[in-house]
């Protein structure tokens, strides 16, 4: 049990594809989120990134014809 775990609320999140951005969404109050991508690699970002703050995983691949899932994590830099 970690208690320095919360869910990252109202983090906007960036799908890039060939430096473009493809979609972008904004986590709910829970942290969670619902993009729809068309198959290939995408990196994840978030604008507003400081510079101590690191999201992870930020290379992501979707398969083609499925319904996938990804947590993704913040890392504040806080210890």
């Amino acid at each position: 049990d970690d208690s320095c775990e919360v869910p990252a609320k109202g983090l906007v999140l960036q799908f890039k594809r060939n430096g473009q951005i493809k979609a972008q969404v904004t986590t709910s109050r829970t942290g969670s989120y619902l993009v729809k991508l068309r198959p290939g690699r995408y990196a994840v970002t978030t604008p507003k990134l400081r510079p101590r703050e690191q999201l992870t995983p930020h290379l992501v691949r979707v398969p083609r014809g499925r319904i996938g899932r990804l947590d993704l994590q913040l890392d504040t830099g806080l210890q």
